[in-house]
């Protein structure tokens, strides 16, 4: 089952680490010609409600989600939970301690960045005066805006990415305990933008298993700024673990023109969408 227009389950808002607040970004996915979104922010749904009345208010069909930060033999890898619903107990339980283990980490990485002589405390009383959870695109970003950096990208190569004087490792909870999350509100759990962790593609293979066997559904097949190589190798991937595909754009910020909303390719008819679930008959 395909949907009427564009399909994007992957959009950020200002409640975490995307640049435009749920209503704005609501109108920017409506003007891309998207049908179909989720909004998917890091560790929490705070813009979910808001996200949801927008998206009715535009006729853009919405879906409540969620991107957990997980560990899967010692890497981060994140989880998508679509069709989520935002109130179930043990889901917000989940996401409060991930807020919490937010919160703590951000004041080491401020710490180390002010030992290493950039103003991590400035920085860090800024994010939270924002009221947006902190994620190190935020520290990126104020590095940026301090002239510390040229861009967010250096600003993870010079201060934050591993091994760097700002870098202090997430404590995620283990991939199955997240999709379980998911699972008790009633979602469906993907794992996001699986061909960018650094694993070995029989790895990669064995975190599917692992996956789908704690209750996973599928993987991101259809990603913002993937070619044609790493799109069949999420192909391949979502066929050998018997996984559904869903499609996202990892929306953040307009004013990257390499992942805006909806401009996506389609699934193949080899792999099932993971929204034809979410779709009324």
């Amino acid at each position: 089952m395909n949907a009427p227009s564009p399909v994007d389950l992957h959009l950020h808002s200002s409640a975490s680490d995307g640049v435009l607040e749920p209503d704005p970004l609501v109108a920017h996915v409506k003007a891309c010609g998207v049908g179909l979104m989720a909004l998917t922010d890091h560790d929490t749904v705070a813009g979910v409600e808001a996200a949801a009345g927008a998206a009715r208010a535009a006729g853009v069909g919405f879906v409540a989600g969620v991107e957990i930060s997980a560990r899967w033999r010692g890497r981060t890898v994140h989880v998508l939970g679509l069709a989520i619903d935002p109130g179930a107990a043990r889901l917000a339980a989940g996401l409060a301690s991930q807020q919490a283990l937010r919160a703590r980490r951000a004041e080491r990485i401020a710490a180390r960045l002010e030992a290493a002589g950039a103003p991590g405390n400035e920085i860090l009383a800024s994010i939270r005066a924002a009221g947006s959870l902190p994620t190190r695109t935020h520290f990126a970003r104020a590095l940026v805006t301090a002239g510390a950096v040229p861009d967010v990208g250096a600003a993870f190569e010079r201060w934050l990415g591993r091994g760097r004087p700002g870098h202090v490792p997430g404590e995620w909870p283990e991939l199955a305990e997240a999709t379980s999350w998911i699972l008790a509100a009633g979602g469906k759990a993907a794992i996001a933008h699986p061909l960018r962790y650094a694993l070995s593609a029989g790895a990669r293979r064995e975190m599917c298993a692992d996956f789908r066997a704690a209750g996973g559904h599928g993987i991101e097949v259809v990603t913002g700024g993937s070619g044609p190589a790493q799109r069949e190798q999420a192909i391949s991937l979502a066929v050998r673990c018997g996984l559904e595909g869903s499609a996202g754009s990892d929306f953040h910020d307009p004013a990257v023109p390499w992942n805006p909303p909806g401009r996506l390719a389609k699934l193949p008819e080899s792999i099932r969408p993971i929204w034809s679930d979410f779709l009324p008959a």
